[in-house]
This record gives C-alpha cells, sequence and structure tokens, in this order.
C-alpha cells in the first residue's frame, strides 16, 4: 500500500501533478518560502541554547557516562573516583560543525490534498531552509548533498539567500546516496515523505552511518496520507508516469491502510535505531516549529 500511495494521488484532490509546472511555482514563490523559513528561524534560535557540542576546545562542557570499548585516555579517573560509574570529561567545540541538507524533489513530493494546504515540497523547503537559517545564525558551515562539489558549504547568514537558491534547485542524486557527498564526521538532514521501499531506505542510512557521519530523517507527510479520508469510487492518478488505478469503496481499505502505514513508520524508525540516526514525523497541517525546534536540539548536542 506504502508504494501504491507514495506514487497515486486521487484525480479530484490532485494539484500540481506536472513536475515542471510545480517546480515553476515553487520557484517563483520561493522568496515567500524564505520569509517563513526565516521566521522559524529565529524562534529556533531563541529556543536553543547556544552551540554547545563535544569537541577538542578548552572549555569544560559536561560529564558523561563511559561507553563500552571507551578508551582508557578518554576517562576522567579524578572524577570516576568519587562513584562506581566511569566518566568522561567532554570540553565545547571549538570549530563549526559541518551540516549537509537534502530535501526531496521528486515528483510525488509535489502534492497536497487541499487547496489550503502547502504541498509536502513546499513545507519541506520551508522546514530544512529554516534549519539551515538557524544554523548559519549560529556559526555552522551548512552544505547540500546534490547539486554541490563535495565539501562545499555556506556560511554566515549572509548566505542563506545562496543556500536557498542552490536547496530548491538541487536535484537527487544519481545513484543516491552517492558517499563522496557525504561528509565525514558530518550530519545529514534528510527530509522527505520516505515512503520508500525499505531496502532504499536502508541503503542510505547505511552509507551515511558509513562516513561516519549522522543522519536526521524529517518525515514530511500530507494529512490524507496519514488518514486516507476518501471514500467511495476514486479513481487514483500517477505523478510518476506510472498507470491510474481506480478503487471501489476506498473507506473500506482505511483500516487496513492504516495498519500499514503505521508498520512503515515503525520500520523507519527502526532502521533509524539501527543506524544511530533520528526520526521526526511533520504532517502539513500541523505548526512545524515543534517539530524542528526538537530536531534543532538533536543537532546541537549530536556527536557524529
Amino acid at each position: 500500500m506504502k508504494r501504491f500511495w507514495s506514487r497515486l494521488r486521487p484525480t479530484d484532490s490532485r494539484r500540481n501533478a506536472d513536475t515542471s509546472q510545480s517546480d515553476a511555482v515553487i520557484t517563483a514563490s520561493l522568496p515567500e518560502l524564505m520569509v517563513q523559513a526565516d521566521r522559524i528561524a529565529r524562534s529556533l534560535a531563541a529556543g536553543a541554547h547556544g552551540r554547545r557540542m563535544a569537541g577538542s576546545g578548552e572549555d569544560f562542557w559536561q560529564y558523561r557516562a563511559a561507553q563500552p570499548g571507551e578508551p582508557a585516555s578518554h576517562i576522567d579517573w579524578r572524577q570516576s573516583a568519587r562513584s562506581d560509574q566511569l566518566w568522561v570529561r567532554e570540553r565545547e567545540a571549538e570549530s563549526p560543525q559541518h551540516v549537509s541538507l537534502w530535501c526531496d524533489p521528486s515528483a510525488s513530493m509535489h502534492w497536497r490534498s487541499s487547496p489550503h494546504l502547502p504541498t509536502k515540497r513546499e513545507r519541506a523547503l520551508v522546514c530544512a531552509l529554516a534549519l539551515g537559517s538557524a544554523l548559519l545564525r549560529g556559526h555552522e558551515r551548512v552544505g547540500l548533498i546534490a547539486g554541490h562539489e563535495p565539501g562545499h558549504g555556506f556560511s554566515g547568514q549572509a548566505a542563506f539567500p545562496r543556500l536557498a537558491h542552490a536547496l530548491e534547485a538541487a536535484p537527487s542524486p544519481e545513484d543516491w546516496p552517492e558517499p563522496e557527498l557525504i561528509r565525514i564526521h558530518g550530519q545529514v538532514i534528510l527530509v522527505s515523505d520516505f515512503l520508500w521501499p525499505d531496502d532504499q531506505i536502508e541503503r542510505v542510512l547505511q552509507s551515511i552511518a558509513a562516513r561516519p557521519a549522522r543522519a536526521h530523517l524529517l518525515c514530511v507527510l500530507d494529512p490524507a496520507e496519514t488518514t486516507l479520508p476518501f471514500g467511495g469510487r476514486i479513481r487514483f492518478t500517477s505523478l510518476e508516469n506510472e498507470a491510474p488505478l481506480t478503487l471501489p469503496a476506498v473507506e473500506t481499505l482505511r483500516d487496513d491502510y492504516s495498519t500499514q502505514l503505521a508498520a512503515h513508520l515503525d520500520r523507519l524508525r527502526n532502521a533509524c535505531t539501527r543506524h544511530r540516526a533520528d526520526f521526526a514525523l511533520h504532517v502539513t497541517d500541523h505548526n512545524p516549529l515543534p517539530t524542528l525546534l526538537a530536531l534543532h536540539n538533536r543537532l546541537a548536542h549530536a556527536h557524529a
């Protein structure tokens, strides 16, 4: 069911089905999306607690419990002698981290179930740009997985417009994921509906973890994709050049659909757990700020 729904949409609810037309709409609305993203970024910056993460600087940050296999040189023996637990003394990072962004440009993202909602692509761009803007404000380096040479990054808030235009125009990597486009020991933010086959998700996460890098998946869904609210005889037309499909009494599929979608999301979360990745879900009829604030905080404290 998930593969069917990721590519087919109800004819009577379809919006912006032509990909080239949808791209033109996105390009024209990019300034408005940038304003939305920058407004959210200011809220993220206000809710953050600074760039506090482990590194090789001189300033003490925190003690943390030692992990299995931790090198003896990392142990703070004076602090450990005060308890039965081994402790590691961490210092705050001096150099900025590098975060790579990817926002799914595929045809299935150019859809919304209501004209009062943004398309998944529009909301995904706003979310990615809000995080990018907040990171630039925090003096981090932000790059792209596709559309730029490996290692390239933007820095400083003045670079935000260039980042926005580059992200909007970036294609999907032809052989996704290309390992050389993933920064070693960096962090990677992937924004998509992730209605992908399980083996594709596994390949992507494996490739990121092998660098090694830390992945953060933000899954953006339309509310109709979470509830299948349609009833009666519905003709579904393809957004990705597949044959249309007509189904009678769609409401009778709702329970099975909900079960399949929940199972798919559980597999996504489990795959992220296996590869030390984060997973967050956002539905486009909700305010994205709480989800982005939680993700922004995880970025600040993640260890690649």
